[in-house]
């Protein structure tokens, strides 16, 4: 970070907007789910306060610099990724950590269209009263801006209290703010963070994940987000389970399936014929009757394949599991599915409303590059009440292989925890019994497991290829895992199928799920 550049400045922000007295920030609503201690963009100027610093010669980064005060102002390099970035300030030797803090970097501004312009989500303490919130939101200053939405998020179903640490970021109220013009993002998360005190748990930029494009790649080399492709011969049944054990079969567990609805027409062999609860629309705010209607999948039913290959009788994995579609996806522009930050948070809290966490394996065949920090802590929150959560790592070799979250969430920071999640590579057959990675297969160290995801044939007319679809055959082994040990841990669920009897390791490719070993 050669960048970087050391004053002493004021606080960067637009003064205080709201009623409450400033208090810390950097703070962790829901233990190891931490807020960042400042919000920044690539190429733009982050003010933190560091009282350790002060009159201290400090090493931050490599550079050496004298501190005058502790308010210190680092510009951040151009191209710096998305993402939660830790500094360290040292002491002048570079031997000595005297202080850490935690930035959240936004998209470049090049890259707008992986956040919703000019607005904010604002996940509020679960524990205010309705009079509260109404006072803590209408003392938000027209400056900042005004808020255009409020509700209430469904409470979990179960809380064991022998589990519990924390309230659940589920049962609180998400509040959407649309930003005064002339305000950057960035200006209004920093004023939020520095005035809003413990009520505004965790302020977020709303951010754009994506799904699937419409239609099979047609230039050489292009890689949508996944393929469709004419299957040569149809029907053809390629993904059954023959010669495997029928031992567990994941009863007993659902498996929630967020991507772009559930619609019976696109399982032509009927393979979750009777183990499918009632859809849920997660792009309206939550209501017990509205939130079942508007389910129905679009296009070639990316959702319903989804479920499909993680539950399905004769091609999926847990044969017997339950499936609990959730829709957090809608049409998007240039054929694609749109799945904000906003729909999959509420998505998420809908699903622990009706499904216990302890029997819920989440399925997220979905990602973008712009994390969301109540989204980490309500993931973070299901796994410490047994949930276990599997993501797709992304189809961004092409691009650079970017960090795809929720997946990246695998990997984190001192405040913000490495969540036990199975985040998923794609692996195609090389010949004989090697594997390696599919071509759009985003690679990264935060993967953590690799599965089938290229041209995969479940005897329907397109053979079905992307991370979105090597995920759900993890999600389906670990249904098969939490059958047979439902009182243990996800994390104990992933070393479990990561042990080298249930994996096939090859050079040069991540762990491969073995399904004939469950």
């Amino acid at each position: 970070m050669n960048t970087i550049l050391l004053k002493s400045v004021l606080l960067a922000t637009l003064g205080s907007f709201l009623c409450p007295p400033a208090q810390a920030i950097g703070t962790s609503p829901v233990p190891g789910s931490s807020r960042p201690d400042a919000w920044g963009r690539p190429g733009g100027q982050v003010s933190l306060t560091v009282p350790e610093v002060l009159g201290r010669t400090v090493n931050v980064a490599g550079t050496p610099a004298t501190v005058a005060g502790e308010q210190v102002s680092l510009t951040l390099p151009v191209g710096t990724p998305p993402g939660r970035l830790l500094i360290r300030f040292a002491d002048q030797s570079g031997t000595q950590t005297l202080a850490t803090r935690e930035i959240e970097v936004l998209p470049d501004t090049a890259a707008q269209n992986d956040v919703l312009p000019g607005q904010l989500q604002l996940l509020l303490n679960p524990r205010l009263t309705p009079p509260q919130v109404q006072t803590l939101l209408a003392g938000i200053d027209p400056r900042l801006g005004r808020v255009i939405g409020t509700e209430v998020l469904p409470a979990p179903k179960t809380a064991p209290a022998a589990r519990a640490v924390s309230p659940s970021p589920c049962g609180g109220t998400l509040a959407q703010l649309q930003l005064s013009a002339g305000v950057t993002l960035e200006q209004a998360l920093n004023s939020l963070l520095a005035t809003a005190g413990t009520d505004v748990w965790y302020p977020d930029p709303i951010g754009v994940w994506r799904a699937p494009a419409t239609a099979p790649a047609t230039a050489p080399g292009s890689q949508p987000s996944f393929n469709y492709v004419p299957s040569p011969v149809s029907p053809r049944a390629a993904l059954g389970m023959a010669g495997r054990p029928t031992t567990l079969t994941g009863q007993g567990v659902t498996i929630a399936v967020l991507d772009t609805g559930y619609s019976p027409a696109l399982d032509p062999l009927n393979e979750l014929a009777g183990r499918v609860s009632a859809p849920l629309n997660a792009l309206i705010p939550y209501d017990p009757l509205l939130s079942l209607q508007g389910t129905a999948d679009f296009w070639e039913g990316h959702g319903t394949q989804v479920a499909i290959m993680a539950a399905g009788r004769l091609n999926g994995v847990a044969t017997r599991a339950q499936v609990q579609p959730v829709k957090v996806c809608a049409p998007g522009a240039n054929g694609r599915a749109s799945c904000n930050t906003r729909d999959v948070l509420r998505g998420l809290c809908e699903t622990l409303a009706v499904v216990p966490a302890d029997r819920l394996v989440f399925n997220l065949s979905l990602g973008g590059s712009t994390p969301t920090s109540g989204i980490h802590a309500v993931l973070n929150w299901a796994s410490g009440q047994g949930a276990v959560v599997v993501a797709a790592g992304g189809n961004g070799h092409g691009r650079g292989d970017p960090k795809e979250y929720p997946a990246a969430f695998a990997s984190g920071t001192p405040g913000q925890v490495s969540l036990p999640l199975l985040a998923v590579a794609s692996v195609s057959p090389a010949g004989g019994a090697l594997w390696q990675y599919s071509p759009f297969s985003t690679l990264g160290g935060y993967l953590n497991i690799s599965a089938p995801g290229e041209a995969l044939d479940i005897g329907h007319a397109h053979l079905y290829s992307g991370t979105s679809f090597a995920a759900p055959l993890v999600a389906g082994a670990a249904a098969l895992v939490r059958q047979a040990s439902a009182s243990v841990s996800p994390a104990v669920v992933r070393q479990f199928m990561l042990q080298p009897a249930r994996v096939q390791n090859f050079p040069g490719v991540q762990p491969m799920l073995s399904l004939r070993t469950y």
